[in-house]
């Protein structure tokens, strides 16, 4: 692949990451409202910190080092 696909994937993915753990911890905290408290919501938290935290520094550095497809021509 070229560079600027490699890079519109690495976004596209970075994006995907981001709103998956937006899902995962509003999933996660309806289900602190609704259930007793178990494991399964710590996971939650922690998953989807992860990816929210995952996709954000991927989408920082990308416009750190000035990968982005527009601001590189």
């Amino acid at each position: 692949m070229d560079r600027e696909k490699t890079i519109s994937v690495a976004k596209l993915v970075s994006y995907l990451l981001i709103i998956v753990g937006i899902t995962i911890l509003s999933a996660t905290i309806i289900y602190f409202l609704t259930a007793p408290i178990s494991w399964l919501s710590y996971v939650g938290i922690i998953v989807g910190g992860l990816m929210l935290n995952i996709g954000a520094a991927a989408i920082f550095l990308i416009k750190k080092l000035k990968l982005d497809i527009k601001s590189s021509h």
